[in-house]
């Protein structure tokens, strides 16, 4: 493919739900959200995430990552800001290369995660990042979706409603 191809997705291949959120990149969360709450976006919920080396893979490869998370809804849409904390995620090559910015816009998906990465790759757009949940058969991607629609796309493959119930009451 030439550069400014744009790839042709078969529409049977890969398909997008529901749009859930849009995630940015920045060097300092809680500076970023006191600034978007001046402008009336929030209240942001600030958490703390580490992925260890046997859930996530960044490029092919095992890796593990802590990373700063604020969240705050604004109508349906959840606005997600993200600070890498320590070790190798796209996250923090995404700030090395471009600085702060818009990271991805993120869809929910039906289904298992890999039978979701299956159909993107078969479409020629394989993820750049996974994640998985304790429960591995879900998680979420980052899709080599750039030269296609501009933008990282993200996929999150959750468990179906009431998997927590289940999973809580399997323990007692």
């Amino acid at each position: 493919m030439k550069p400014g191809d744009t790839k042709i997705i078969p529409a049977e291949d890969v398909h997008l739900n529901r749009l859930s959120h849009v995630c940015i990149v920045v060097r300092d969360v809680e500076r970023v959200a006191r600034r978007f709450a001046q402008m009336g976006i929030g209240p942001f919920t600030v958490r703390m995430v580490e992925t260890p080396e046997d859930r996530a893979t960044l490029q092919g490869e095992p890796t593990s990552y802590t990373l700063k998370f604020a969240y705050a809804q604004t109508g349906p849409i959840t606005l997600e800001l993200v600070e890498p904390v320590k070790g190798d995620s796209h996250y923090r090559q995404f700030l090395q290369q471009k600085g702060e910015g818009i990271h991805h816009i993120g869809f929910h998906q039906a289904g298992l995660l890999d039978d979701e990465l299956h159909r993107w790759k078969r479409a020629g757009m394989p993820p750049v990042q996974t994640n998985r949940r304790e429960d591995t058969r879900y998680g979420w991607a980052y899709l080599d979706t750039e030269d296609s629609v501009g933008c990282i796309l993200e996929v999150v493959c959750d468990p179906p409603l009431g998997w927590w119930e289940t999973k809580a009451l399997r323990k007692r």
